[in-house]
Parts: C-alpha cells; structure tokens; sequence
C-alpha cells in the first residue's frame, strides 16, 4: 500500500470522497491527512522493537577512540539494548544518566568491559575500547518509509513511497487520529488499531527476548573472561 492508497482508503471512509494525490495541492483535508500520517508512522515505530526496523552497528576500535558517531539511520536503542564486546563474554553496561557518567569518568571502578551511553548524536565508551574490540549493538531505525526506487527515508514525501511496516496498522491509526482531530467518536477506531497492534507485536517474536536477571554479571569474577 503506497501513501496514496492509504489516503484514498481513509477518505473513503472519513469523507465519502475519493482523493487524488496527497503532495499536489492545498486541499484542508490533504494536508490534514498528511501531518496525521507523519505522526502515525512515528507512534507505530515506538510502540514495539520491531525486527523489520533492527539494525545491527558495529564500532570500528583503534584502542584510541571512545566516541563514535551513531549510524545515519540511527532512531533509538532498543528496549532491553546491550553493547556486545567482541573480546570478554560480558557486555558493556549503560551509565543511568548524565551525572553517572561524569562520576564514573571520574573515578572508573573496576568494571569490565566498562560502561556506555549516548549523547550529542555519539555512543560514547568508557573506558577505550581495545583495538580490534568492535563493541557491537542493535538500534531502530529511523528510515520507516521506502521510495518507489527503494530508497529508504525517514517520511513520506511522494505519493509512490510505502510504510516498512504494516500498511492496515497505518490505515487504522490514521482513521482514529483523524476522528479524535476532528472531534469526533474515535474509542472503537483506536481499538481496533491497537487490537491489531498487539496482534502484530505478539508474532514479532524477535524483539521479545527472554532474559534472566544479569544484575552483577558485569563485574570482574568469574563470568567476566576474555574470549
């Protein structure tokens, strides 16, 4: 389902009309329609780790650098995100907040492989990863619509472009937030949505993963050996 066809399905069944094309004009309803569906993809790509969007980035390490610019791509971390490293069996650990990575810059426990967190547009390592470590994560991507020539963006801008995701998903979000816009009964139309957003979550088994507790896992000891 490309963007246009999402807009004359809504319309179809908002206003009785059937529309032309989403980016030409100034039509009230068109650029109405156009922001709400900008919203929508943005909502659906924070609801669930979805694998369609996980990308895989691996830090190139020179034993010299610890700030790394994250992917041209990047969104977020996942939900339950670990930063792997490719020498102890261990994963680095994330700083709670800004005020603990000051402290931990200035007095680093004995901690291994060390600690992350993501600022300024960087993932940023404490201590400096060896050379050759290549600590490795997972994101979500930002990219969520795909062009008529496969170019992957981050909205839509032409009639011919595709949500990644699930289309009906998009046509049901749509529907509802436009209803609530307007002032209108949205209740069952949002329910429907997320009926079919848990639905669609639910067999997205991939960005579910189960965890045990690894509280402490990541302090020297025995389970924090060298590969």
């Amino acid at each position: 389902m490309t963007a246009l066809t999402c807009f004359k399905k809504a319309s179809r069944r908002l206003i009785s009309q059937d529309q032309g094309s989403l980016f030409t004009g100034n039509d009230p309803f068109q650029i109405k329609f156009l922001e709400i569906m900008s919203e929508a993809i943005q909502d659906i790509a924070q609801a669930h780790d979805w694998n369609d969007l996980s990308r895989q980035c691996t830090l190139v390490s020179d034993g010299n650098t610890s700030d790394f610019a994250l992917p041209s791509d990047y969104g977020r971390m996942l939900v339950k995100a670990d930063v792997h490293s490719s020498i102890w069996s261990v994963n680095y650990e994330p700083a709670k907040d800004k005020d603990e990575w000051i402290q931990l810059q200035r007095f680093m426990p004995s901690t291994i492989p060390g600690y992350w967190i993501i600022y300024g547009g960087q993932m940023h390592l404490l201590p400096t990863p060896r050379a050759n470590e290549n600590p490795t994560f997972w994101y979500i991507s930002a990219k969520l619509v795909r062009g008529a020539d496969g170019t992957m963006k981050a909205d839509f801008d032409s009639d011919d472009d595709s949500f990644v995701l699930d289309e009906q998903l998009l046509l049901l979000s749509t529907i509802w937030r436009w209803k609530q816009a307007e002032g209108l009964d949205y209740q069952e139309d949002m329910q429907n949505y997320e009926v079919r957003l848990s639905q669609l979550a639910a067999k997205d088994q991939g960005s579910r993963p189960i965890r045990a507790n690894r509280s402490g896992l990541n302090r020297l000891g025995i389970w924090a050996m060298a590969r």
